[in-house]
């Protein structure tokens, strides 16, 4: 399967997720406003930072090892056994934990203490979590492509459907809920899906897993706690900066243009992850991680910018359909918002060699440099600059990774791997 044939179906599912989204989008401004939107980040971000300390990066591990041993379900079943120990444990402390800070965490988040059970509601669900983050990593590494997608579509479809019936009912509230427990309805979908694979059997899961597997394994999971301690913490401090320097409603003009380029951009970044990570890591000689590359940005960059230059020229008609007209005050975000765009995605290019070669301490240290940096930026740039001085903040952290993440490739590919 090609770079361009795995972009065509991330294509697919984008669209339906752009579709769904416009619909949750549209619900929940119409029935909460900016400050509904605001409030459905933040919980969001809170979900994306417990996914990401219980399996998000460990999934990532699965989708190698299951990669490179996809004619050997044996000799996959180590780092299978150890992905779900090491995913399980960490579960069982960030539930005991999240529940008994539950009431902090609202206030910090919602500044309301009444929504902890909210919080709750999504740390119980957490199990499912990690059965859809580390099931779809081993679809993913064994090349299954087609399964891969189902899921995928079915839980934008269960998501929708939850949010919208959610909200419509119960306002904000309704949609904080779809939002704690939509990973953990995909996680249900998947295991409907993989029901009868031939690798979802008890056996190759549950058991001893030998201390070499776990080492290794415990290297993703450490990057997966440190991205959970980062971006998604980042990006709350960023929200609650804006609400407490001007007004919850200009956090929520914030994220509703934060979440327009997520949602561009996922075709893109599902490509990479799908296609791009399994060949970045095979990749041994100065050659092959030049073909490699070339393939990537041939079809990555053309269409990234594509993307943000249409975004940009059709902001006005981008808000007022995704949301309502009251979020037109949230144009003049755009134009940084959008270069940024276009440098994250290249610089994803060249930042996935820190993964796919275990860079894990560099990759690490880049994190937390970029998790500081933003919301810093952010505080001094909103000052002279008013509510724009996010999006500025925004270019300048990705430009800053750009340019790193370019370098350290290309020390890469000069001085390690073989001519």
């Amino acid at each position: 399967m090609t770079f361009a044939r795995v972009t065509i179906l991330s294509g697919i599912v984008t669209f339906f997720r752009l579709l769904c989204g416009l619909i949750i989008s549209k619900v929940v401004a119409i029935y909460t406003g900016p400050e509904g939107i605001a409030s459905l980040g933040q919980l969001q971000n809170f979900v994306t930072f417990a996914n990401g300390f219980i399996s998000s990066q460990v999934s990532q591990g699965v989708n190698r090892y299951s990669a490179e041993n996809k004619d050997d379900y044996n000799k996959a079943q180590p780092f299978w056994r150890a992905s779900i120990k090491l995913s399980a444990i960490a579960c069982c402390f960030l539930i005991a934990v999240g529940v008994a800070s539950s009431g902090k965490i609202s206030e910090y988040l919602f500044h309301r203490h009444d929504l902890y059970w909210l919080l709750i509601v999504a740390l119980v669900a957490l199990p499912l979590n990690i059965i859809n983050n580390i099931f779809l990593g081993v679809l993913n590494g064994l090349g299954d492509y087609n399964k891969f997608f189902l899921a995928n579509l079915f839980a934008i479809g269960s998501s929708v459907l939850s949010m919208t019936g959610l909200v419509y009912f119960y306002g904000l509230e309704g949609a904080l809920i779809a939002a704690a427990l939509n990973n953990a309805i995909a996680g249900l979908w998947l295991i409907l899906i993989i029901l009868k694979k031939p690798w979802f059997k008890l056996r190759y899961w549950i058991g001893h897993a030998p201390k070499h597997h776990m080492q290794e394994m415990r290297k993703y999971f450490l990057m997966g706690v440190i991205g959970a301690l980062t971006g998604p913490i980042s990006l709350i401090a960023v929200r609650t900066i804006l609400t407490n320097d001007f007004s919850l409603e200009d956090a929520g003009y914030w994220q509703a243009v934060s979440k327009i380029s997520e949602a561009y951009l996922a075709v893109l970044t599902t490509a990479l992850t799908v296609y791009y990570f399994p060949k970045t890591a095979a990749a041994k000689s100065y050659a092959e991680h030049i073909s490699v590359l070339k393939t990537g940005a041939l079809v990555v960059v053309p269409l990234s910018l594509f993307m943000a230059l249409t975004i940009f020229t059709l902001k006005d008609f981008v808000l007022t359909t995704l949301f309502t007209h009251d979020f037109l005050k949230a144009r003049g975000l755009f134009l940084f918002q959008n270069i940024g765009d276009f440098l994250r995605i290249c610089s994803w290019l060249f930042a996935t060699i820190l993964l796919a070669k275990g860079y894990f301490f560099i990759n690490a240290t880049l994190e937390i440099i970029v998790s500081l940096l933003f919301p810093a930026l952010v505080k001094l740039l909103i000052s002279p600059y008013g509510l724009v001085g996010v999006s500025m903040a925004y270019f300048y952290i990705n430009l800053f990774y750009l340019l790193v993440t370019f370098i350290i490739y290309c020390w890469h590919i000069r001085t390690k791997a073989l001519h």
